[in-house]
């Protein structure tokens, strides 16, 4: 059967992808007050990453990663970097799924051992995946409309909230560039925008590349004014001085706002967004290293390839890291640099310089 996405569901796929865990435990305060200019800047450049990608998509004849590989690099370099591609998709799967783990389990499970949380989550990304993508992207479709509601809510009463203080939005342009800049990169563009590097294995599905060309972008600027209205929004209730001093800010935050003294623990909703978020992001990382691994190894099943493909995330999910601390170090400094910036921007723009002289210099000659 031939899978065919329509622009929307790949739009909704992308904003719930984008929003995933970074709107929970993706926070960078180093730029205190000037916060909003390292999510400006990084959602600029998101974009530009964005149109990386499309543009190799374009110039490799809407084939997925492998075949586009294969196109500008040859056969046994596109195998290998393959197998590479799944690996690093299905390690940041479970890394995704680390972070859900320990957020739910530091928010509502406090004595569950992280291992159940993962494994039970797990089932029922298992189970999407065994499903395919159509059923993902309509599922995601539906989940995007209470993702919107709900951030709506959110902000709205944190604003509203007694305990924002507009004070502590200010003063702004006092941080220094080099600061500035080192929030940005490279974790700002990488996390959460580089990840689109699994879209890939996703775009050559679309059933109109036009309209993807013409307003993907419009997914990327939406979670990045979303990221931009919430860290102003955390910033207002915490503080530039002690809004550091916590793992999940935007949780903290939400404790501090209520509804009409009816409605007081609103951080439960960002619960919700954990799950919507982190169901999308996981199942399109393990999506794509599923759908990699079938293209190198077309004589397995697809069945056994999905659980491989799952038992191999929950192994990186429980050996990771042993703490939530030594988790967010290794994910937000170590990760970027050595694993995100590679795989992310430095080997596609090869594969893009690689294709156009395979293109218009060679054929010229």
């Amino acid at each position: 059967m031939t899978v065919r996405l329509a622009p929307v569901e790949v739009f909704s796929l992308m904003i719930n992808f984008l929003l995933g865990s970074a709107i929970v435990v993706g926070w960078n305060f180093e730029a205190n007050q000037d916060v909003w200019m390292t999510i400006l800047l990084s959602l600029g450049m998101g974009v530009g990453i964005f149109y990386l990608f499309i543009l190799l998509h374009s110039l490799g004849k809407w084939g997925n990663l492998v075949e586009v590989f294969e196109l500008g690099l040859g056969l046994w370099v596109s195998k290998i970097l393959g197998f590479i591609y799944s690996l690093y998709f299905l390690y940041i799967a479970g890394r995704v799924l680390k972070d859900f783990s320990f957020f739910i389990g530091e928010v509502l499970f406090h004595n569950i051992p992280i291992w159940v949380i993962s494994f039970t989550f797990l089932l029922v990304v298992f189970y999407s995946c065994f499903l395919g993508i159509e059923a993902i992207a309509r599922s995601s479709l539906i989940l995007c409309g209470f993702t919107g509601v709900i951030i709506l809510v959110l902000l709205v009463f944190g604003f509203l909230s007694p305990f924002f203080e507009i004070s502590h939005l200010t003063p702004v342009l006092r941080t220094n560039w080099k600061q500035v800049l080192s929030s940005v990169f490279p974790t700002g563009i990488t996390f959460p925008y580089g990840e689109l590097i699994v879209f890939t294995m996703v775009f050559p599905y679309v059933n109109n590349t036009n309209s993807l060309r013409k307003y993907g972008w419009v997914s990327v600027c939406i979670t990045g004014v979303v990221l931009l209205a919430a860290g102003e929004m955390i910033l207002g209730l915490l503080s530039s001085e002690t809004v550091n001093l916590y793992i999940f800010p935007f949780v903290k935050a939400l404790e501090l706002t209520s509804f009409l003294d009816f409605l007081s623990h609103l951080e439960a909703f960002a619960v919700l967004l954990n799950l919507i978020g982190g169901f999308v992001k996981i199942s399109i990382f393990m999506y794509g290293g599923l759908m990699i691994l079938s293209y190198l190894f077309p004589k397995r099943k697809l069945n056994q390839l999905n659980i491989i493909s799952a038992i191999t995330i929950f192994l990186f999910s429980i050996t990771l890291s042993k703490n939530i601390i030594q988790h967010l170090f290794i994910g937000l400094k170590i990760v970027p640099l050595y694993f995100h910036i590679p795989l992310q921007l430095i080997i596609p723009i090869i594969l893009v310089i690689s294709l156009i002289i395979k293109k218009y210099i060679v054929k010229s000659i």
